[in-house]
């Protein structure tokens, strides 16, 4: 993976949290605020990858599946957090 792409997903991470930090900061229900997390990557995601797909540096084969296991980490780690400690 080069330069230009892992520096597109650090920024894409960047905006990701700004955004998880905007919701939190919301009135919505906790339930709400739960479900929008993984859903409000997508968008930086797509920003993310756009450009250097567009530019040719990956294809978008690539990118599907750099964004897939990025996308799937998260899921876990919201199930892991759900899940609570185990005593």
């Amino acid at each position: 993976m080069s330069t230009v792409v892992s520096g597109a997903i650090i920024i894409a991470l960047f905006g990701w949290f700004a955004t998880i930090i905007a919701i939190s900061r919301s009135k919505l229900s906790s339930q709400r605020k739960r479900m929008l997390l993984v859903p409000s990557w997508i968008p930086w995601l797509v920003l993310a990858l756009g450009a250097p797909i567009l530019s040719g540096l990956i294809s978008w084969q690539d990118a599907l599946n750099l964004g897939g296991a990025i996308t799937t980490g998260m899921l876990v780690s919201v199930v892991i957090s759900r899940s609570g400690p185990r005593r």
